[in-house]
């Protein structure tokens, strides 16, 4: 999915306040885990950008799909282990009193069914009385058909500048990205498409209370537009 873009994945999301959003996922733990342990699971980890402001106070295992994603988050972060596994399928053999899912990562589940079945696993995954916390995508409502965006990344010895053009269907955002980077061994050009689903905040809440979870809606939660959705699983 990033194989051309992952080495420059930090870069062209060097705005991204992850500190202060694994703050916020710090106080939301505090004040809703019922779990005692510190395990904690990041789904979708990426490249690892809130692990090290969580690492000090949790022993945790990220995970992704994308191959060259985790190439980049070892080398960053050689003491935490990284494991490949789909969302929807990974198997672990053990629970977590936390499990996130962030930066939107739900939204590359495209159905009902597909967001179903990784929230059933993300529970089956957690210790009761443990956290999920999912960062979900903008509702279809939020959606701007003629909006051009442009990130642009500056240093000495590389420049990046990413435009994209997204367009609708259903409920499917396709995301096209026309990237160029420049480094001291010359310009490269790179073109990737993204699909992400936009779900009303209804379809993870009906979801989650489906699996047993209590279910709390926090509205604009790092993001303007992108809700947070808290599962605590009740001990027996």
């Amino acid at each position: 999915m990033y194989k051309l873009t992952a080495k420059y994945y930090d870069k062209i999301y060097h705005f991204k306040y992850y500190k202060k959003e694994s703050e916020k996922v710090r106080s939301l733990i505090k004040k809703y885990k019922k779990s005692d342990g510190n395990e904690m699971l990041d789904v979708a980890c990426g490249t690892g950008g809130h692990i090290p402001y969580l690492k000090d106070k949790y022993d945790i295992t990220g995970l992704d799909l994308d191959k060259d994603m985790l190439k980049e988050a070892r080398k960053k972060l050689p003491g935490i282990k990284f494991v490949h596994g789909d969302m929807r399928t990974f198997q672990l053999k053990k629970k977590f009193d936390v499990i996130v899912c962030l930066f939107s990562a739900i939204a590359y589940m495209h159905t009902n069914a597909q967001l179903q079945k990784a929230i059933k696993n993300f529970s089956g995954h957690l210790k009761e009385g443990g956290l999920m916390i999912i960062e979900g995508f903008i509702p279809p409502k939020l959606f701007k058909p003629d909006l051009v965006h442009g990130i642009y990344f500056n240093e000495p010895d590389l420049k990046i500048f990413r435009a994209t053009k997204a367009t609708k269907k259903g409920n499917i955002m396709t995301m096209d990205f026309h990237i160029l980077a420049a480094d001291k061994k010359g310009v490269k050009y790179i073109n990737e498409i993204h699909k992400a689903a936009m779900f009303e905040d209804k379809v993870f809440i009906d979801i989650m209370k489906k699996e047993g979870l209590k279910t709390i809606c926090i509205k604009d939660g790092f993001m303007k537009g992108r809700s947070l959705f808290l599962g605590i699983k009740d001990k027996a």
